[in-house]
């Protein structure tokens, strides 16, 4: 150390140390923060929804939907996957795939030659856990997987394990790399699916089961502006959630059901007989899903209230933008200067669940805006016949559902989706010129005086991604801890040397009457409000801050009825029938009343 070291250096030094290397010997984070982000583009946001088609021109948007991004392989590859809590697999298109996979995706396939980490899934393996009536396999034994959904799309490949690399390192995923795609998702911009359903092979239930995180998870989907966030493991955030019961079925053991038990309109509850939600398969939690759906009954009082308070606030009926769909839509609606002030012209809606769950939402979050009429809105709303209720990214906007698989329950709470995920999105350091970033940056100044606490954050967060496996940074954790100690204790033994005689410890019986006396007086002086020994002390400066990554920002597009993003803009395709839920819930081409009838056909 050297005989001019102070105790305050010293001590200050120790502590640098033990709050550097901390985070690598500590246990893994609760929680991991993935971006959403919302795509305006693509053919298809997975679900039970209708065509939305804009016309071809420089501002194209077709179908919205929220999707996250995964870091995959060594060395890692990005891709983005839609969230979807209705599809129990994740899978990204493969590089063998060639012309069997759309052309659009955003990023270059997954080529499992060129990852250093990847190997194939046999069939004996542990890890082909995709359930037998899903899996098949090669003539070379591997673990094949294959997914069929009801607007006639589908994808089939094969298994992979390789690293998906989070906030504090990687950690061994099964996914599926496609080697055949059809319809809709050979169409779609996303990579690829985030398989969030329960069952063993979902990315939410190998990382629970691997430690990784706490078995739970959340979205957040913004309103119309977009983004959002998911989070794997406990909610970071301050979210006041009220929790309902997490049913689980065993008929549809991989769906998240909970118990609706009245809708309220304008502070009236629909009347409907007992148990209507709870037909056919219940009532469905589903980000896949843009629109919300409810049984017959339900759906008809429903339309019928928002009709009447409309009315009665001087709107009138509009034709929906595309003719070939039979939407329910206002015109005359006042110029608001944000779409969240349409209460005053459509109803609020409640959703109460069991366990006395209430859940009041706005009118943004049963419609979306007319795109052919300024002033117009439609409800996103849809009959669902007799075959269940089903929750879709509509009646989530800017809520917060938490799934807590742990204790059973799901919780649900009022949040600013957006900036959620954008603070996360702009904590990364590499990430702070992005423009988004500076804007967020700039009003974070603003409100706060500076900009040391984003900062502080990224630093942490840039540290959490640290590319060093956890035996080095234990290693070198080890080695710092060791070097402090000793420190410490050279410090200790040589403290008559180099610190200063009034802060040295009081002999009994050594001590002259002069040491005594400074002794005193330094005591006096501190209570008087002179220097006072603690000034000299380093700041404590806390270990609450918990780690995180960036969550991606992804919005919705044109009124699409697939995919977990509400569009905005854009008319219906020319298909003739609406394409219904891809990864859980599936329905038939439309009824005779143009809506579509739903058959429950699995995951």
């Amino acid at each position: 150390m050297g005989r001019h070291v102070s105790r305050k250096r010293a001590c200050l030094l120790c502590f640098a140390c033990l709050w550097l290397c901390g985070p690598a010997f500590g246990d893994v984070p609760s929680h991991v923060v993935l971006p959403l982000k919302r795509r305006d583009g693509g053919l298809i946001a997975r679900g039970l929804l209708r065509n939305a088609t804009l016309p071809l021109h420089g501002a194209v948007k077709d179908y919205g939907y929220f999707y996250a991004t995964l870091q995959l392989g060594t060395p890692s590859r990005t891709f983005a996957v839609i969230v979807d809590t209705g599809s129990t697999i994740t899978y990204v298109p493969c590089s063998s795939c060639g012309h069997n996979c759309g052309s659009h995706h955003k990023d270059a396939a997954f080529d499992p030659a060129a990852s250093t980490t990847s190997q194939t899934v046999a069939c004996s393996s542990e890890q082909c856990l995709c359930g037998r009536p899903a899996c098949g396999c090669s003539e070379n034994q591997e673990c094949l997987y294959s997914r069929t959904y009801a607007e006639q799309s589908s994808s089939s490949g094969l298994l992979i394990s390789d690293q998906l690399n989070l906030s504090d390192g990687g950690v061994d995923i099964v996914f599926g790399c496609e080697t055949k795609e059809t319809g809709e998702i050979y169409n779609q911009e996303a990579d690829g699916i985030l398989g969030l359903g329960n069952s063993e092979v979902s990315l939410v239930n190998q990382l629970a089961g691997r430690g990784v995180i706490d078995d739970v998870f959340a979205l957040c989907f913004g309103s119309v502006e977009g983004d959002g966030a998911l989070m794997l493991g406990e909610v970071p955030h301050n979210v006041e959630l009220q929790y309902t019961e997490l049913l689980m079925s065993p008929q549809h053991p991989h769906y998240y059901l909970v118990r609706l038990d009245a809708v309220a309109v304008g502070g009236e509850d629909l009347t409907v007989p007992a148990g209507k939600y709870e037909e056919g398969y219940g009532t469905v939690l589903d980000s896949g899903t843009t629109f919300t759906y409810l049984p017959s009954d339900a759906f008809a009082a429903f339309r019928d209230k928002v009709s009447a308070f409309a009315t009665a606030k001087g709107l009138h009926s509009v034709k929906g933008p595309d003719p070939k769909f039979h939407d329910i839509c206002f015109g005359g609606a006042p110029h608001v200067d944000h779409p969240d002030q349409l209460s005053s012209v459509f109803p609020s809606l409640e959703l109460k669940f069991a366990q006395g769950v209430s859940l009041p939402v706005g009118p943004l979050n049963y419609l979306f805006m007319h795109t052919g009429e300024p002033g117009a809105y439609c409800l996103g709303v849809f009959d669902n016949g007799h075959s269940g209720t089903l929750l879709g990214g509509i009646t989530f906007r800017n809520i917060l559902v938490q799934y807590d698989r742990q204790t059973r329950r799901v919780g649900f709470g009022n949040a600013h989706c957006q900036q959620m995920g954008l603070s996360y999105h702009c904590s990364d350091r590499s990430n702070l010129q992005a423009p988004e970033c500076e804007s967020y940056v700039s009003e974070a100044s603003q409100q706060s005086g500076s900009t040391s606490q984003l900062t502080w954050v990224a630093s942490l967060s840039k540290y959490a991604n640290s590319p060093w496996p956890d035996w080095v940074r234990g290693a070198a954790a080890a080695t710092v801890v060791a070097v402090v100690a000793a420190l410490g204790l050279l410090a200790f033994t040589t403290r008559d040397r180099w610190m200063p005689r009034r802060y040295q410890p009081f002999r009994e019986g050594t001590e002259d009457e002069e040491g005594r006396r400074q002794l005193v007086d330094i005591h006096t002086r501190s209570s008087n409000g002179g220097p006072n020994l603690g000034d000299h002390l380093p700041a404590h400066r806390g270990s609450g801050l918990s780690i995180s990554t960036p969550v991606s920002l992804q919005d919705e597009s044109p009124p699409a009825r697939m995919g977990s993003g509400i569009s905005e803009a854009g008319s219906r395709s020319s298909m003739q029938h609406r394409p219904t839920r891809s990864g859980s819930l599936v329905t038939t081409p439309t009824s005779e009343k143009g809506f579509p009838d739903k058959s429950l056909l699995g995951p």
